[in-house]
């Protein structure tokens, strides 16, 4: 399932993430462990929880980031 279609405060593990490397040079890689922390209105982006670390990620990329619930 995306990320995007997840509940706030859910944790998950990444299956697979679209071919945009920025994704990848933020840590946002294929196995780890990630936390969404909020989930903004009307089709604004994700806020994903890494370690300490919070990355927001827009909508249309959240939609293509396949993860499954841990």
């Amino acid at each position: 399932m995306p990320i995007y279609s997840l509940n706030k405060d859910t944790s998950c593990r990444i299956v697979s993430i679209p071919n945009v490397s920025l994704l990848e040079s933020l840590g946002i890689r294929k196995g780890i462990k990630v936390k969404l922390k909020n989930k903004q209105p009307l089709g604004g982006p994700v806020v994903v929880q890494m370690g300490t670390r919070n990355i927001a990620i827009g909508r249309d990329i959240a939609n293509q980031i396949m993860v499954e619930v841990i």
